[in-house]
């Protein structure tokens, strides 16, 4: 299930993925243009309170707006909805609150379960997978979503589990891929603008593709 749910997802976004990118592009590049100016100030002066409000501005606003907006797009394009890219960014705010507190209920718990020698961080990883899918498509409460993820989860422990463990490997490779580019240079205060919001916006990018169309195609496999 978790193999056809992986191939179905990149089969759909071979098929929207060039729409479906230029619809999220401006949160993307939004994305990796506020990580960017913090990155830059961090390296030159180290951290200071713009760097904490940028980063708190990407993680509680940015970040939320791009899950629920992206999972509403590549849905209506498999379900062949046609509605205004407008719309999607209009909607969206009224499920922020609702997806930034089970994101931060899910990192503290999958946060917890790593430190306790990783497996538990991946099973609860597994068991949580799909808290967003049930609050942004079936509108449920923080409450229901949490439940309905867990049980439906429970009942396909391993093809869950299997599904969130892929999510962070490419995740993890991604980010270190990234990362060692960025070593690379000598001199981290040379680091250009140009490249960190490149490299931020394909980070997340990645994770977006991935929540859209692979996670997407296994949680509507029910």
């Amino acid at each position: 299930m978790t193999l056809q749910a992986i191939s179905k997802g990149f089969e759909y976004y071979k098929k929207f993925g060039l729409s479906f990118t230029i619809k999220i592009f401006p949160l993307i590049f939004l994305f990796g243009f506020i990580a960017s100016i913090g990155s830059s100030s961090s390296l030159s002066d180290g951290i200071s309170n713009l760097d904490i409000l940028l980063l708190l501005l990407n993680n509680f606003l940015i970040s939320p707006l791009l899950t629920i907006i992206s999972i509403f797009i590549a849905n209506d394009m498999i379900e062949k909805n046609n509605r205004d890219v407008l719309v999607y960014y209009a909607i969206s705010w009224q499920f922020l609150m609702k997806v930034l507190i089970l994101s931060l209920i899910s990192t503290f718990c999958i946060g917890v379960g790593l430190l306790l020698f990783i497996i538990p961080g991946i099973l609860i990883s597994g068991l949580l997978i799909f808290v967003n899918y049930f609050a942004i498509l079936e509108n449920k409460s923080i409450l229901e979503s949490l439940n309905l993820s867990w049980e439906r989860s429970k009942s396909n422990l391993f093809q869950s589990v299997l599904m969130a463990a892929f999510f962070w490997f490419i995740t993890i490779l991604i980010i270190t891929i990234l990362s060692s580019l960025l070593v690379q240079d000598e001199d981290l205060n040379q680091i250009s603008q140009t490249y960190t919001i490149i490299s931020s916006s394909l980070a997340i990018y990645v994770q977006v593709c991935l929540i859209s169309f692979p996670i997407l195609a296994f949680y509507k496999n029910k």
